[in-house]
């Protein structure tokens, strides 16, 4: 009787258990409300009404780069399903930071479906072309934003890693090719020391931006080898003497004086995860001195670059 009793307590408490796991996996993928349109006041015009505008969607990012990192595939494409048939943040935008999110917003999402497994993506083959077919409306309003194209600076290549991502998702070239001419928009600029003059002229924050223009270059770069385009090569490996500054004021922020006299701020991000773009240029170059600059800040998350980069990106470290 002991032993029945037990064995049905047993198995009550394994359905109960099994019950808790189920109910986790569903509020894990649980999709948040689509955000129709994304239209914050500018990230220093208006900083806390800014955050509460984009919170919505960062919780989402956060959620599906989550599921990225866990490797949860049925869940990724629920989030992305929902929110594409939705036609989610292709609403009008007034301003001008609602275009530069939007732009940062698809990169993730393609930079996360370029991580799916093929024969998930082969089983799910309706579905991705329903996602597919809204991030190439979104890096065709990319393509298109006069807010940003008008800027010449490190948005225009973020512009362009979205064009490269999505156009490489989605097999379109022309996207592809939109996305490389601005990459290579900020390969010309790059100096003989690295430098970049539109981001020289950001004052105290000069350093923050010459860390924030090389993360999209070097991915982009990443991408393109994939299209048989060699980014690092050219203007005389202007990536490398841009990451070669970052490197050098990272391990000594003085150094950057040689650029500007100027007194630098650095955000709480800019040496950690803002330089992420450290675990591709690594796997690539196998630069002596990334190693130790890498090592205590591992994992590197983005919510820019689909989260954990670390995981998509890096490798074993000497």
């Amino acid at each position: 009787m002991r032993s029945r009793f037990i064995r049905i307590l047993g198995a009550v408490s394994l359905m109960m258990f099994m019950g808790l796991g189920i109910n986790q996996a569903v509020a894990a993928c649980t999709v948040p409300a689509p955000v129709k349109s994304i239209d914050p006041a500018g990230f220093y015009d208006d900083p806390a009404a800014y955050a509460q505008a984009v919170k919505p969607m960062r919780d989402y990012i956060y959620r599906l780069n989550n599921a990225a990192e866990s490797k949860q595939w049925t869940c990724v494409l629920a989030l992305l399903d929902s929110w594409a048939r939705a036609d989610a943040l292709m609403g009008p935008i007034s301003g001008y930071q609602g275009y530069y999110e939007r732009s940062w917003a698809g990169t993730d999402f393609a930079l996360v479906l370029l991580r799916l497994p093929r024969e998930v993506g082969e089983a799910n083959a309706d579905q991705l072309r329903v996602i597919t077919s809204w991030l190439t409306r979104i890096a065709i309003a990319t393509r298109d934003a006069d807010a940003i194209n008008h800027l010449h600076n490190n948005l225009v290549y973020w512009a362009g890693l979205n064009l490269v991502a999505i156009g490489t998702l989605a097999q379109q070239q022309e996207l592809i090719d939109a996305g490389l001419a601005r990459a290579r928009e900020g390969i010309r600029d790059i100096g003989p020391r690295g430098e970049l003059q539109r981001e020289i002229k950001r004052g105290d924050r000069a350093l923050h931006y010459h860390t924030f223009a090389l993360i999209p270059l070097v991915f982009t770069a990443e991408l393109a080898e994939r299209q048989g385009v060699n980014l690092y090569q050219e203007n005389h490996g202007a990536i490398g003497r841009l990451a070669n500054l970052v490197i050098r004021a990272v391990q000594d922020p003085d150094t950057f004086t040689e650029i500007t006299p100027v007194k630098q701020k650095l955000f709480p991000w800019t040496f950690q995860d803002e330089l992420s773009w450290m675990e591709p240029y690594y796997a690539r170059t196998h630069d002596p001195r990334l190693p130790m600059l890498i090592a205590p800040r591992r994992p590197f998350r983005e919510w820019r670059l689909g989260g954990n980069v670390t995981i998509a990106w890096g490798v074993a470290l000497p």
